[in-house]
């Protein structure tokens, strides 16, 4: 057999191998679990024509003045789940890459039970007495039941607007 002949036969060996390793490896893929399981919590506004939109939120309230929005979740953990949603108002102070809470205010909380696949969804109307400027109006969202002092940190998802609140 020539060096050449050789040569090739050894290429086309390596390039079957490599072909049955990609193949096993795609076959892998598939037959592993592909889902981790997620939730999807949202904020969403309705616009003039009735449809929820997440844009278009509130941001300039006079204090005792009300906003509605819609805070929504899916649950798609892959198994029947309960939440609790936390409303807070915070007063911030901006650290740089962190934020600082230095005053809350509970507003409300809500609880869902959701099967696999579900979403909910709830009007909330916001009637915030905080006074000031670049206010955090947070959702903090929790697995079962939250702790004593709902925090961002301590939450599973969190989701958040900027308002402004004048004196009434």
């Amino acid at each position: 057999m020539s060096k050449e002949r050789r040569r090739e036969t050894i290429l086309n060996g390596i390039l079957l191998v490599l072909i049955l390793v990609a193949t096993a490896s795609v076959g892998f893929a598939f037959m592993s679990p592909q889902d981790q399981g997620f939730t999807e919590f949202f904020l969403l506004t309705e616009n003039e024509s009735g449809e929820l939109v997440a844009a278009d939120y509130p941001k300039q309230f006079v204090s005792g003045s009300s906003g509605e929005l819609v805070v929504g979740i899916t649950n798609r953990e892959n198994e029947r789940t309960a939440y609790t949603v936390v409303v807070q108002l915070h007063r911030v102070i901006e650290d740089g890459d962190s934020d600082t809470v230095v005053e809350r205010e509970s507003l409300e909380q809500f609880e869902a039970q959701l099967e696999d696949g579900e979403t909910w969804e709830r009007q909330h109307t916001v009637t915030p007495t905080m006074i000031g400027d670049r206010l955090r109006l947070t959702y903090l969202l929790y697995r079962d039941e939250p702790p004593e002092t709902p925090t961002v940190e301590s939450s599973y998802r969190e989701t958040h607007i900027w308002i402004n609140v004048t004196p009434g």
